[in-house]
């Protein structure tokens, strides 16, 4: 047998000897032109060197390192950027001089420092009746600034037997609001309800079981268990008109259309009992539970009102009432009753809401107003439950209404969650929200009250670092005058 050269190193050879020319050609630095086209230089290693290459490349200087960022962006317009990015955060307006809730704010360091109120009425729709959202704001607000009462309570209520803030029971009183007729002879008060009593031919005030009457008694939960301070609003009265309260007669006889009388001040009662008797009609608009000094929030709820109609109570009964509550914040929350598949332009809802807000704006001139959106709500679409579609644009049209009259804005949609968050709220392993796809359950408004509270809060905290921001400024400008004198 003849043996033949082994032929299985051969393309071993080749590849070498491929390499080693291709190696040589590219150590030449010119090109080769064939005709009219060039030839690109020959480098087998560039897919080598360029991956080396780009470990040490900076990076563009669009794109920057955590410690880059800090050095360019202070610490404050990080903040900015934060909330802007957040939308459930407050959009806290910024006007000529201040921002929309430096009132507010400065009153609550007033408080930290002098005995002194700071009042809150939260105006709103079915969403909050029943004390709902507001009795946990309150509680929040108690709990770090002090204070102790329910605020405001009508005379009469739809949903006093749903309320857990106040044992409220009532009888034998006429009733005026916002959606009925009102006599001329009677003024709606700030709560947008008249309470009238019964008139006798001649009064008893000996006699506590006829009358008309109301009943107020304190819950066991912190900061509502005692009736401290109580306060009786009421309108003009001519004439002999009478209460009696925990066995006390008290006669009314002032002229104005928003008179006070206060009931008692001291270590503080657990109920209150009144009875009317009265010779002439006289508008009767509320008790006020309160104390004389800490947080106080007001619930002003009115099932079915799309926020407009609040202008039908007279400017003088907002003002004249603020001369004995005196407000600090103002919440107005509507918009539920305007939703509707169907509507694709809330531009007459934005005009008709930009007049409500001058409206406060003129009854309660320099308190800090915050207004609050409509929250997410679901309708049935081929059987299944999602965003009604009018509710972002209504979201967007109240945003506009607070930026163009330099209000706060509060966008509860976004905060729930934005698009579909109601379905989650109703069917999630925590129900948050009632079948109806519309309304908070207990657990949900304890959750909104809560999350409006810690907004509120950031805000607060950021108002006071731009004060004492301002205040060093001044005094390094007054030391550096002092020095160049």
């Amino acid at each position: 047998m003849i043996n033949k050269p082994n032929k299985n190193s051969q393309p071993m050879i080749m590849v070498v000897l491929a390499t080693s020319i291709l190696f040589c050609v590219s150590q030449i630095n010119t090109s080769i032109k064939v005709g009219g086209a060039e030839a690109k230089k020959v480098d087998i290693l560039s897919d080598i060197l360029l991956k080396e290459k780009a470990k040490k490349v900076p990076l563009p200087e669009m794109i920057l390192s955590e410690t880059k960022m800090n050095e360019i962006l202070s610490k404050e317009n990080k903040e900015i950027a934060i909330h802007q990015m957040d939308l459930s955060n407050i959009d806290n307006t910024k006007t000529d001089t201040a921002t929309a809730l430096s009132h507010f704010f400065y009153s609550l360091n007033e408080l930290k420092q002098h005995k002194r109120k700071v009042r809150i009425a939260y105006f709103g729709d079915s969403m909050i009746e029943g004390d709902l959202i507001t009795q946990d704001l309150r509680e929040c607000m108690q709990d770090t600034f002090g204070g102790w009462g329910v605020g405001y309570v009508p005379i009469t209520s739809v949903v006093s037997g749903f309320r857990t803030s106040v044992l409220h029971t009532f009888g034998g009183w006429t009733t005026y609001n916002l959606v009925s007729a009102t006599p001329g002879n009677h003024k709606l008060g700030i709560s947008g309800y008249c309470f009238v009593p019964n008139t006798y031919t001649a009064v008893d005030t000996t006699n506590n079981t006829s009358g008309s009457w109301v009943k107020y008694a304190t819950v066991n939960r912190k900061h509502i268990d005692k009736f401290y301070e109580t306060k009786l609003l009421y309108g003009k009265s001519e004439g002999e008109n009478y209460v009696v309260i925990n066995g006390k007669h008290y006669k009314l006889n002032e002229k104005n259309a928003v008179n006070e009388l206060l009931i008692n001040s001291g270590n503080g009662g657990r109920s209150i009992n009144a009875s009317f008797q009265c010779e002439s009609p006289v508008d009767i608009f509320g008790f006020s539970m309160e104390c004389d000094s800490g947080v106080i929030v007001d619930n002003f709820s009115f099932r079915g009102n799309s926020g407009m109609p609040i202008t039908k109570v007279n400017q003088n009964v907002y003002s004249q009432t603020n001369n004995y509550l005196n407000y600090d914040l103002i919440i107005l929350e509507y918009g539920l009753n305007v939703v509707s598949p169907e509507v694709t332009d809330f531009s007459w809802y934005e005009s008709g809401m930009t007049n409500t807000i001058k409206h406060i704006q003129q009854s309660f001139p320099g308190v800090s107003i915050l207004l609050v959106s409509v929250g997410d709500k679901s309708y049935r679409k081929n059987g299944v439950y999602e965003t009604d579609p009018s509710v972002p644009l209504l979201v967007k049209a109240q945003k506009r209404m607070a930026k163009a009259n330099k209000v706060a804005f509060w966008s509860l949609y976004d905060a729930m969650g934005g698009s579909g968050s109601m379905v989650k709220w109703v069917q999630g392993d925590t129900t948050l929200a009632n079948p109806d796809y519309t309304h908070f359950n207990y657990k949900g408004a304890h959750k909104v009250g809560k999350l409006l509270y810690s907004k509120l809060m950031c805000q607060y905290v950021d108002y006071n670092k731009k004060e004492k921001h301002k205040l060093n400024v001044v005094a390094s400008n007054s030391l550096g005058t002092v020095l160049n004198k």
